[in-house]
């Protein structure tokens, strides 16, 4: 008796739950499927992989304070809200 391995669901439909364990067979067209299931993958295609690597982006001191300072505000609002809610005075 074969077990149906269908267990998940992706855009909408049941597909298979396969870890790709058969290997990949790549075609001339640049695409690889697994062995087991068919599900394509696109190793080469450019727009997934751009040249360089990112820039790191670091926020300066003075803007790490004022996002410090903003959720700091925003907790204490959330905390104020919730003991209002709970009957608490102080």
């Amino acid at each position: 008796m074969t077990r149906n391995r269908r267990t998940a669901y992706g855009a909408g439909r049941l597909v298979d739950n396969c870890r790709h364990h058969a290997g990949w067979t790549r075609t001339a067209a640049g695409e690889e499927r697994c062995g087991r299931c068919g599900t394509r993958r696109f190793p080469d295609y450019a727009s997934l992989r751009p040249p360089g690597l990112p820039h790191a982006v670091t926020p300066s001191p003075g803007a790490r304070r004022a996002a410090d300072r903003e959720a700091a505000r925003r907790v204490a609002a959330a905390m104020r809200r919730g003991m209002a809610a709970a009957g608490s005075t102080v």
